[in-house]
């Protein structure tokens, strides 16, 4: 006859919702010892809970204690050996006693199962983005003898970081650092990259994870295609370059930028005139504009979710003017202005050919903010101090202001970094402005501010405004958050499964977080996390394997 033990932890976080001297009263099952211990997932709970095991002849035990998703774990991995069927309530989904005593009644109706750990089908990681957070966790992963595929939604692999200018707080070229990891993943005899792609379905489990993926048509043979740039040159269509944040033109055939990984053109299909000029041109017969979507099935033992984040709509903070007064700009939309190979080849010029040398840098739009993100978007106030320094650095007369609330300076050399652009000349005002108007003669921007100085309500007028938008989950992150049944905050963002304890894991093993897919972060703290997932895939594998 089966036996089943009922263990209840005493611990703060139970006791706080729970009375357990009370529940244990009321535990009067048939074939069933109650016990209860303070603190089972310690070394002495664990020994606690295998004496009762031994000496009552268990066969079965439900653990109820806090955070099944933090603790479960302890004990599968504690009494692997035995054939014991495992339970757990976790009673932070519970709210009182008697529903309590309810579960536990339900649970011991439903059939026992040994539980049985999982084992490693597929030796293959599925990493989903490719931004430096999915890249820098591939690589890693690579170069530990796994093979792993880079599964991308656009045409090439790099993310935001690729877009920008400089790096804070070392002020490096950001695709001088990005573009190396790019190519060494293109080039990885261990990494596939899948781009232009999506996932449509996952089944399985951890260790035999069955991935299904639709590669849409970029109309241009990948294998022939050299990057040659020739259908370019013909192509009689231009639309605005979405990379370039619609600043510059493109033709309906390209390359997203220059240093795109894989360098192969893609065709607009959606705005392509079919005139064939560039198939004529093509000399290696690399262009088929009847390509079909492609599906491909991928059976891989862990998945790292880097599916990045977006750009909050500065047009909802509607008294800063954005898309109504002409040289209001989003601190993406300055980062393609200040960059070389940007629309205006790295020259600081307005929109109107005008150069620019007095700018205001406007913080925490959209974050922070009661109606919009109460979070903070944690890589705004060193990007916006970055991009004044880039001003500074241009236009050697340069007045430069940062509206701001709080200044959150919070990494390694970002203090230092705030210091010095104060001694040079940078002002720092702590006030928002309450209103942006457009100057009708020369399209400049006036801010209507209180001085922190003197109380009184103050108009300066600028060459430009640019404003620090809020980081939110991406459209991907929020499809893919839903497709694999995981967990989220009340933003959207991926929850991980502990915030302290376990940051880099999701609530359904062997899928792992990396970049900002799980909150706002910067450039280092993402790489750091991508490393660090990579180690926690290694782990997995090396455990299942056993």
């Amino acid at each position: 006859m089966n036996k089943t033990g009922i263990f209840l932890c005493i611990c703060p976080s139970v006791a706080s919702s729970i009375d357990i001297k009370e529940t244990a009263v009321k535990m009067e099952f048939p074939d069933t010892v109650v016990r209860s211990f303070r603190y089972l997932c310690s070394q002495r709970g664990l020994r606690f809970l295998n004496d009762c095991i031994e000496n009552d002849g268990l066969d079965r035990i439900i653990i109820v204690a806090c955070s099944r998703d933090l603790h479960m774990d302890i004990f599968r991995k504690a009494f692997s050996l035995k054939e014991l069927s495992i339970d757990y309530i976790d009673t932070g989904q519970v709210n009182h006693e008697a529903a309590l005593v309810d579960l536990i009644r339900e649970k011991l109706k439903e059939t026992t199962e040994q539980v049985t750990e999982d084992r490693i089908i597929a030796e293959e990681v599925l990493v989903v983005g490719g931004g430096v957070a999915g890249v820098q966790a591939a690589l890693d992963i690579a170069e530990e003898g796994y093979r792993v595929y880079i599964l991308e939604s656009s045409p090439s692999i790099g993310g935001i970081m690729a877009q920008l200018d400089k790096t804070f707080p070392t002020m490096d070229c950001s695709i001088c650092i990005l573009g190396p990891k790019l190519v060494d993943a293109s080039k990885h005899p261990n990494i596939e990259l899948i781009t232009n792609a999506e996932i449509k379905s996952v089944t399985g489990k951890p260790g035999d994870f069955k991935v299904e993926v639709e590669i849409r048509p970029r109309y241009v043979d990948m294998d022939k295609c050299n990057g040659c740039s020739a259908c370019v040159e013909v192509c009689p269509v231009v639309l605005p370059n979405e990379w370039d944040l619609n600043l510059k033109p493109r033709k309906c055939i390209y390359v997203m930028f220059a240093q795109s990984i894989p360098l192969r053109y893609t065709i607009d299909k959606e705005k392509c005139i079919e005139c064939e000029q560039c198939k004529k041109v093509c000399e290696l017969d690399a262009i088929n504009l009847c390509e079909e979507p492609k599906t491909r099935f991928l059976n891989v033992g862990a998945i790292v979710v880097s599916t990045g984040t977006k750009t909050f709509d500065a047009t909802k903070k509607r008294h800063y003017g954005y898309g109504r007064v002409n040289n209001v700009m989003t601190n993406m939309e300055f980062e393609r202005i200040i960059c070389a190979s940007g629309p205006t080849n790295g020259e600081l010029l307005r929109p109107d050919g005008k150069h620019i040398k007095k700018v205001a840098f406007i913080q925490c739009v959209g974050s922070r903010d009661i109606h919009f993100h109460e979070y903070c978007s944690s890589y705004c106030c060193m990007a916006s101090i970055k991009e004044a320094r880039l001003v500074m650095e241009h236009e050697e007369d340069a007045d430069v202001w940062v509206f701001y609330n709080d200044l959150r300076a919070f990494g390694k050399g970002f203090e230092e970094l705030y210091v010095r652009s104060e001694k040079e000349g940078m002002k720092f005002i702590r006030r928002f402005p309450g209103e942006i108007r457009e100057d009708p003669e020369n399209g400049n921007p006036i801010l209507v501010f209180e001085d922190p100085k003197t109380g009184r309500y103050r108009e300066v007028e600028f060459d430009m405004v640019v404003l620090a938008v809020a980081l939110e989950p991406s459209c991907e992150t929020i499809r893919i958050a839903e497709m694999l049944d995981l967990k989220t905050d009340s933003h959207g963002f991926i929850k991980e499964l502990h915030p302290i304890s376990r940051p880099l894991e999701t609530s359904n093993r062997g899928i792992f977080l990396a970049g900002t897919c799980q909150g706002p972060k910067d450039i280092p703290e993402s790489v750091s996390q991508a490393s660090g997932t990579a180690a926690k895939v290694g782990m997995l594998f090396s455990q299942m394997r056993k």
